[in-house]
């Protein structure tokens, strides 16, 4: 009885990891399309109650060439949005946020001086990578210290511990 109990809660499991990660790439595939083809709109004039910007609407595409690494970035950081990706956390200068169990896996790897390229509606702009540290949750000075001409990557660490990650990875990059 236990082995069917085990059994059926693996298959349980398996087709919630299945169903998330197809998730995540349907809506990655949607943000990849809504930044190349975006919509069109009519000759009209803007009109003064646009609508705001929303958890989950495109913000870009964070490309790490050195990495291989290319995520959607939408904008908000709640549990779904950065399960679907990365988001750009609200309030801050330019900080982008992601999981270290699935897009930002390979910033375990990044290097000082890598590039970084975003990808906006605005335009592409590139970052070299100034430095990598390690800091507990509570240390949200990190998300600060960004300016203009700054971007600011967050994921938890370490980057191979199962459960709620104790501490935080943050790569800081400057414009080029």
């Amino acid at each position: 009885m236990l082995t069917k109990v085990l059994f059926i809660m693996g298959l349980l499991f398996l087709g919630c990891y299945g169903f998330f990660t197809v998730q995540a790439h349907v809506r990655q595939a949607q943000l990849e399309s809504e930044l190349e083809d975006p919509p069109v709109f009519s000759a009209l004039p803007l009109r003064a109650d646009a609508k705001p910007v929303q958890e989950g609407d495109l913000f870009g595409r964070l490309e790490i060439p050195n990495l291989d690494l290319s995520v959607m970035v939408m904008e908000g950081d709640s549990d779904e949005t950065l399960r679907l990706g990365a988001g750009r956390i609200p309030g801050t200068p330019l900080v982008i946020a992601g999981h270290r169990d699935s897009f930002f896996r390979p910033l375990k790897d990044i290097k000082i001086h890598d590039r970084i390229k975003l990808t906006t509606a605005a335009g592409t702009s590139e970052y070299d990578v100034d430095s990598t540290k390690i800091v507990e949750p509570e240390d949200t000075w990190v998300l600060d210290e960004g300016t203009q001409d700054g971007l600011t990557l967050v994921t938890c660490y370490p980057f191979y511990y199962i459960g709620p990650a104790p501490q935080r990875f943050v790569v800081q990059a400057t414009k080029r």
